[in-house]
Parts: C-alpha cells; structure tokens; sequence
C-alpha cells in the first residue's frame, strides 16, 4: 500500500511520498517516525485509508489491538470494502474475542471476493465460539472441499466434532493431519483423546506414546496416558505417570486428586490421603472430598465419612457418584434400607446410577 488518494480525486503528491516514506519506516521497525508521516497524512486527509491501515498496522507491531481495531475500523466506516482493513479487523476482533463482528467481516470479504478455503475457516473458528455449531460444521466442510488438506479446516473441524462427542470422526481427521506431518504432536495427542473417549485405552496409549517420543514431557500425553493406564485398571503405572506431572505443575489440583485415586487403589491409604489434602489445600475440590469420604469408609469411620457425604451431596443433589458412595456407607453401617431408600429418591430424581 503505498499509493494515496483522497476520495475520487488524482492522487495527491504530498500523500503518496508520505505514505511511501511511513510505510518504509514500518517495514523497518522505526515505529515513531511512521506514526509521524502517518499522522502528517490523517491531519491533511482524515479519512485516507492508507494512513488509516498504517496507523493500524503500527499499533499491530505495537501490540496494542484495541487501538489497531479502532483503525481499521475507521478505514471500513469509509470504505467498506478495503480488503486490508477488513482482514485486520476481523484479526483483531478474533483476538479481543469479539467473534460476532469477526464473523461479520469474513462472511463480508466472501460475498465480495468469493469462496476461500482460509477464510471459511477463520469463519467457522468464529462460529464455533459463539457455539453456532450447524454453521461451523459447514463452513468447515466447505472449507475442505475447497482444500481436503487444509490443516486449519481439519483441526477446527476435528474440536468441533470432539465436543459433540463424535470421537471416531473427529479421530478421522486428526488422521489426515498425522498423515500430512506424523511429528504432529498436537494431532497425536488428540487422537489419543479421541480413542480414550471411545475406551480403546490401547490404541489411545500408543498415540500418546507416540507424542511423548518426540516431547517426553508433553503434559497432555502424560496426563491422557495416566488415564488410560487408570481406566485399564493398571494404577501402579497410572500412579507414576501421575507423579511425573507433578514434577512439573506440583499444584495441579486435578492430577493431585487421580494420584489420591491411584494411591487408595492401591492400599496405601496414608499416601493417598497426604495427595487429596494437598488439592484440598488449593481449594474446594468435589472428587478430592469424595476421596477422604472414601478412605474413611474403609478405615470404619463410617459417621464421619456420612457426614461429609451429606454434605456434599446439597451441593451436587444428582451426583451418582456422591450417592452411591452414600449408599455404600449405609450398608457398611448395617442400615440396608436407608441406602435403598436412598437409591430410590435419587432415581425418582431424575439420576442414574452407573451399572
């Protein structure tokens, strides 16, 4: 952009070496003395859209999107078709998650310039956000008519889908990404998520391993694997991938509260309680205080472990997890009725308990 107009008019000489000269200065880094010509061409041209979009671009290099969307805002106000100022400002919007507008101005730059494989997929990004699901499937899809290898589309497409809970086909995509580039560690990653949703904990661990071959210390392959290991009932290895991400973030409170798990599996009882008092420590934590209620089962504390049940079930009245464990220490407690009577007002509810 280094030509300048104003309005219709033959471009004016004074604007044009401005803008050359301000639009160097930005190439160069020399971001006062662009701010300089390009508000030498605003105080002579309020409305001149080079001087506008260089403004914008200099608040970009800035870091300062806020004041680069008021620019290239004001550049669309009076011409509504820039392509620069358009594509700015849906950038920018998208930063300061104003999806809405960003979605305007996409849709906007494909009715007047046609189908884009890249802005379709900016635009699905956008409608995924503000959770119209239906369009941002579409666009997606679209997108990937346009280019089927088009990594945007893929893994935009493939969030989607695994927020919908369609785990094979969102893994169908990953596929294509691993397929485009098998060092991919974020496609491997989720393709393993996709296969520990589905419960094939086999194949879900050699995607993971396959990730932590390239990064050992990738805490979501890390922490997928621990799950896995958890869900096929191998607590000993889940326990030490567990302690392995807590070498890394030593106050994760989730993972805190899966090595309590680990630990109460196991028997060791003492341990477990010292992990789910550290999570407890760094706030409430449902399944942390389900733990302890769990230790003190086992160790026949059987009113203690009622009275945190209780409690915790006024705050999660339908927790089929906190009843049933409350149904457990009613009958360890020799009081088989009450943990029916129980069972029953739970499904009466609305609840379902897990078979």
């Amino acid at each position: 952009m280094t030509t300048a107009k104003k309005g219709n008019d033959r471009p004016n000489p004074r604007l044009v070496g401005l803008s050359r000269a301000g639009y160097r200065s930005l190439e160069k880094n020399r971001l006062d003395e662009a701010g300089r010509y390009f508000d030498q061409m605003l105080a002579i041209d309020p409305r001149n859209s080079f001087a506008l979009v260089g403004r914008a671009e200099l608040a970009l290099k800035r870091h300062e999107v806020p004041e680069a969307l008021k620019f290239f805002e004001e550049c669309l106000r009076h011409e509504p078709g820039n392509p620069f100022a358009r594509k700015g400002a849906a950038e920018c919007a998208w930063e300061l998650h104003r999806y809405g507008r960003a979605a305007e101005l996409w849709q906007a730059h494909l009715q007047e310039k046609g189908p884009d494989a890249m802005v379709l997929s900016h635009l699905a990004d956008c409608y995924r956000k503000l959770e119209d699901r239906e369009r941002s499937r579409e666009a997606y899809q679209s997108a990937l008519r346009l280019g089927p290898d088009n990594r945007y589309a893929l893994n935009g497409l493939g969030n989607l889908l695994y927020d919908l809970g369609e785990y094979q086909e969102a893994a169908s995509l990953w596929e294509r990404l691993v397929a485009q580039d098998p060092s991919n560690i974020r496609a491997l990653t989720e393709l393993g998520n996709c296969h520990r949703k589905l419960r094939d904990f086999k194949t879900a661990i050699g995607y993971f391993e396959a990730a932590t071959a390239i990064d050992k210390d990738n805490s979501h392959a890390l922490y997928g694997m621990a799950d896995c290991h958890r869900g096929m009932g191998n607590h000993e290895r889940s326990l030490s991938l567990w302690e392995a991400l807590l070498s890394q973030s030593p106050n994760n409170q989730i993972v805190l509260t899966r090595a309590g798990d680990a630990c109460r599996k196991l028997g060791e009882l003492t341990r477990s309680a010292q992990y789910y008092n550290r999570a407890l420590r760094l706030g409430f934590d449902l399944y942390a205080e389900i733990g302890l209620a769990s230790l003190q089962t086992i160790e026949g504390d059987l009113s203690q472990a009622t009275q945190r049940l209780l409690e915790l079930r006024k705050r999660e009245p339908l927790n089929a997890r906190i009843v049933q464990e409350l149904a457990d220490c009613y009958a360890a407690s020799g009081d088989p009725r009450s943990a029916e009577m129980l069972m029953t007002e739970f499904e009466a509810q609305g609840g379902k308990l897990r078979s």
